[in-house]
């Protein structure tokens, strides 16, 4: 393929050969034309001549062979053949032919040339010459003299003299041509040689534009057009170099917005493909690789599609509350329109809020309200019956008045009791009273524990009994891990059948931890109420629960106490085969970090 160089001196190399072409075929006819014209015009001054000189003699009748020596004389001077015809068209005289000769040629009365000079004064006739047998220019014009048409004088001259002449002035201008030719083709490889350089110079920092290379400058120092360009070029690059930075700029501030966003972004194109989605969405979906695909691909959730679709259509705004069941959480959608790009249909973007926690404390606050209530309501119903009773007369009877009274205190006591217990919660979780760390031995507060203890388990009977094996001392709160422990077994005690067996264990955990145990052998949970058995006011069997005494929200507080300390508790049990709680108390290393 041609460079640029190269093609600017085919295109001037054509150039010119077209106007060689051109000049050619305009100027060769007209340059035979014009010899033509110039050959006709000598040939009818000669006739004139010829029939000037002529005209005198033929009036006095000269004989023909004196006029024929006087017509070759007169010939001498011209270039041409000099022919007298007489009115009768007898050749009178020739100056190339002369006594028999000229006596055996053809009468000439009929030539055309002869009859237009004596109908219009001139005749003019190119025909091939029966006497010489080659292509000849006539002119001929009348012989008069004192008014009296004499015959007519006729020269004639070779054609190819005339085509000579032709063809001469063609091959000039051929010369010519081709010069300006050759000047021309010099001239544009001279001067297309400085345009090249800068012109590759332009070309190549535009294939490293193109590549991404927008700090790459083109070194063209030029005033010219190719300058003005290069200044263009460079400034392009250094506008659109500064676009782009903004732009990544921008790109990664929203980036970095949608990452730190707790909530999940969702946003489609006009066609449903996804363009956006951020970190905290797809963690919390559980989405792999949902870019450029479409959102019926990503989520299948008919509730989700339903808000997209809405969006798309009408461009309003749209909120759901939205529960994936595969998940088993909830969230709450937010769906608006965006703006697409130039000459496309705008988008939807949504975002998701999980409000799975929000719906579980809604719940919890339900629920506390309604068991709380419950709680509360069945021994103000107790002891309003009684004192009822005792209004009534009971009073007067000292047998059930007193137990009565005993009733009375024993469900005021439980009252009490259930509001201390929602007082301790309540400064729990709101955090009033900060754990007092210390290095506290877990096996001696066990035994102290087992200890206060032993009379009420020897009362039903019950084997109460503490296994230490090695648990390691922890930094923690002394009162908090005894009560924690008093709860436990607390409970272990009263759903611990007759003859059953508590175990309290302490035993090392992972990292310096140390774990406390609780296992008896009482009816066991089933396992539909472990994930709920430290809610508030939970209970396995409520009627059992209530007659021994139970507030529902010890389990509670264990879990409160464990978190406060950076501990955790744990249950592990099957109906049947009776339960283990285990409180984990972090190492000493871990508790100070």
């Amino acid at each position: 393929m041609l460079g640029l160089r190269g093609r600017m001196a085919l295109v001037a190399l054509a150039a010119s050969f077209g106007a060689l072409v051109a000049v050619l075929l305009l100027a060769g006819p007209r340059l035979r034309e014009q010899a033509m014209k110039q050959a006709r015009d000598g040939l009818l001054a000669e006739a004139r001549l010829m029939a000037r000189v002529v005209a005198e003699p033929m009036s006095r009748g000269i004989a023909d062979a004196a006029l024929d020596a006087t017509v070759d004389a007169a010939a001498r001077e011209i270039r041409a053949r000099a022919t007298i015809v007489a009115r009768d068209g007898r050749v009178a005289a020739d100056s190339a032919l002369s006594g028999a000769e000229l006596q055996a040629v053809d009468n000439h009365g009929t030539r055309p040339e002869v009859i237009e000079a004596l109908q219009r004064g001139v005749g003019v006739s190119v025909r091939p010459s029966a006497t010489v047998s080659r292509t000849l220019l006539y002119a001929a014009v009348p012989i008069n003299h004192d008014g009296r048409t004499l015959g007519v004088a006729r020269v004639a001259l070779s054609l190819d003299g005339v085509e000579a002449e032709a063809r001469a002035l063609q091959q000039a201008i051929l010369a010519a041509a081709a010069l300006a030719f050759v000047i021309a083709a010099a001239l544009s490889a001279l001067l297309s040689a400085p345009l090249v350089g800068p012109l590759r110079e332009i070309m190549q920092k535009a294939r490293e534009f193109a590549a991404g290379h927008l700090d790459a400058r083109i070194a063209v120092d030029r005033r010219d057009e190719l300058g003005e360009l290069a200044r263009i070029l460079n400034l392009s690059s250094e506008r659109l170099r500064e676009r782009l930075e903004e732009n990544a700029r921008d790109r990664a501030r929203t980036d970095a917005i949608l990452s730190a966003m707790e909530d999940g972004v969702l946003a489609v194109d006009a066609r449903g493909v996804v363009v956006v989605a951020n970190r905290a969405l797809q963690a919390g979906l559980g989405l792999e690789s949902p870019l450029g695909r479409h959102y019926l691909e990503v989520i299948r959730q008919p509730e989700v599609g339903a808000v997209i679709e809405h969006v798309l259509r009408s461009g309003e705004r749209r909120q759901e509350e939205v529960e994936i069941q595969r998940l088993r959480r909830a969230y709450a959608l937010s769906g608006v329109s965006f703006p697409g790009p130039a000459g496309q249909a705008p988008g939807a973007v949504l975002t998701f809020h999980d409000v799975t926690e929000r719906r579980r404390l809604d719940r919890i606050r339900r629920d506390f309200v309604a068991n709380a209530s419950h709680e509360l309501r069945t021994p103000l119903t107790s002891i309003r019956g009684f004192v009822e009773a005792l209004e009534d007369g009971a009073l007067q009877d000292e047998q059930n008045a007193g137990r009565f009274l005993g009733k009375i205190r024993t469900h005021a006591d439980r009252m009490a009791t259930l509001v201390e217990d929602l007082l301790e919660l309540s400064r729990l979780e709101s955090g009033q009273q900060a754990p007092v760390l210390d290095e506290v031995p877990c096996a001696e507060v066990a035994d102290d524990v087992v200890a206060s203890f032993a009379a009420l388990a020897a009362r039903k009977p019950v084997s109460l009994v503490h296994e230490d094996r090695g648990a390691p001392p922890v930094v923690t709160d002394a009162d908090r891990l005894r009560r924690i422990v008093e709860a436990l077994v607390d409970n272990a005690v009263k759903y611990t059948p007759e003859n059953g067996h508590v175990i309290v264990r302490t035993r090392p955990g992972e990292a310096g931890a140390a774990v406390v145990e609780v296992e008896d052998d009482g009816p066991g949970i089933a396992a539909e109420h472990l994930p709920r058995i430290f809610e508030r006011f939970y209970r396995v069997d409520k009627a059992r629960s209530r007659e021994l005494g139970g507030t529902g929200l010890g389990l509670s507080i264990v879990k409160h106490l464990a978190e406060g300390m950076g501990g955790s508790v744990a249950v592990a049990s099957e109906p049947g085969r009776g339960s283990c709680f285990s409180v984990t108390l972090p190492g000493r290393a871990t508790t100070r970090a």
